[in-house]
């Protein structure tokens, strides 16, 4: 990267340090809050419509924030100024004004969510841009691996800090470490420029209807409703659902996935790099385990929710595995010149639609009988349901090579299934 005069490098360590500060101070408030609002007196139904409530502020957010770091032609200011506003909001969540109120909730819930949805995309962007300025041999996955460490670590820790503590720890706990997070920013961030795309790009939304986009988003959809049952409601069910469970246990899960997904991240490309296995056939097997996870939540007895910590290992490979070669086939089907914007689409759809829909619907079917179908019910359903998808989409793909193969087509921009089924 050649900046201009008096413009200093972003140290690469800055890069990782905002990976674990971001996801360690996320895991103490961000894994936690459906628990928070599950002993406050929220129901299932709306803490589903609470989810739903902050995807969809975080969609909107991170569109907009990304329009004026593009504007701003930089990332400090953003950055800070978003995590100081969306830190301040969540402690309005304390006042017995705001917990005696769902309306007042969503408030507090689209309010902070809109501010807070720069930590992911907005220092994935960062790290993109200066590591492809600066000619690195560091990897995006490199930077990371230091989320998932912290994401899972301070999992661990908040969960026990929460049951000596009680539930308010959440809250300080993400405040103390969005304060280092934010002196990482303010101290060793410069207000370097970033280089500007082309103008001369232009993306037009027909590039993106073609078979084979399209039904790598319904794939996309489908695979983040049958995810949301787990990543929205796991906690929620282990606390409801089960004698005495400690805050412990809940944060002891999420290291354990945490813990399974760092080998995965690092060593899945190897599978179709080296072994040349097709990337439809890796998610396929992502929605088999998938199934066989949920599967196993049923068999859970309500006297020793510990046994859950055998389970979550299966979730390197239901999330991690699913979301390397997710990302790889992104790449392989976007169209010329579209790889960064049909990753951000990939990011939008998974994290905000797909889960933020998925969340609002398993909500209400997660209620205990007469109204709802409960927990266990849920988790069959989303088991035979995966199942169903998969065994569709595989139908797709194979549909879309025989045609292929009968027009004797090449791989294109437009067609590439070839290359990536």
């Amino acid at each position: 990267m050649s900046g201009e005069a008096g413009q200093s490098h972003t140290p690469l360590w800055t890069l990782k340090a905002c990976q674990l500060l971001g996801a360690a101070a996320w895991a103490c408030f961000g894994r936690f809050i459906n628990v928070f609002w599950s002993d406050i007196g929220v129901t299932r139904a709306e803490i589903g419509a609470l989810s739903l409530a902050t995807m969809v502020a975080s969609f909107i957010g991170a569109g907009f924030w990304s329009l004026v770091t593009d504007r701003l032609g930089e990332f400090k200011r953003v950055l800070v100024g978003t995590s100081l506003a969306g830190t301040i909001l969540i402690f309005l969540y304390l006042l017995p004004g705001v917990q005696a109120s769902f309306w007042w909730l969503a408030l507090v819930c689209v309010s902070s969510s809109f501010f807070l949805s720069t930590g992911g995309p907005i220092i994935d962007a960062m790290c993109l841009s200066v590591l492809k300025e600066q000619e690195s041999e560091e990897q995006y996955g490199d930077q990371r691996l230091w989320c998932a460490v912290g994401w899972g670590g301070m999992s661990l820790v908040a969960g026990q800090l929460i049951d000596l503590l009680g539930i308010g720890f959440m809250f300080w706990g993400f405040a103390s470490i969005q304060a280092c997070y934010l002196a990482v920013c303010l101290c060793y961030m410069p207000m370097q420029k970033q280089k500007q795309e082309s103008a001369g790009e232009q993306v037009t939304l027909k590039q993106f209807l073609n078979f084979d986009v399209m039904w790598f988003f319904a794939n996309l959809i489908i695979y983040g409703l049958a995810m949301s049952v787990v990543e929205s409601f796991l906690l929620v069910f282990l606390n409801e659902d089960f004698d005495n469970a400690p805050k412990l246990l809940l944060g002891a899960s999420t290291t354990v996935m945490c813990i399974f997904e760092v080998p995965v991240f690092k060593y899945i490309d190897h599978v179709w790099a080296r072994r040349k296995e097709r990337l439809t056939s890796v998610l396929m097997a992502c929605k088999l385990v998938l199934a066989f996870r949920c599967f196993c939540y049923t068999l859970l007895p309500p006297s020793n929710p510990w046994l859950v910590l055998l389970i979550e290992p299966l979730h390197g490979f239901t999330f991690a595995a699913m979301w390397s070669a997710t990302v790889e086939y992104g790449q392989r089907i976007a169209p010329p010149g579209c790889v960064a914007r049909m990753q951000a689409l990939v990011n939008g759809i998974y994290y905000q639609i797909a889960m933020g829909i998925g969340t609002a619907m398993w909500g209400p079917l997660a209620m205990a009988p007469p109204k709802g179908l409960g927990f266990q019910n849920c988790f069959r359903l989303d088991a035979a349901g995966i199942i169903i998808w998969g065994i569709i989409f595989q139908a797709g793909i194979l549909i879309r090579r025989r045609s292929q193969a009968a027009r004797g087509a090449g791989i294109t921009a437009e067609q590439p299934l070839t290359e990536v089924s």
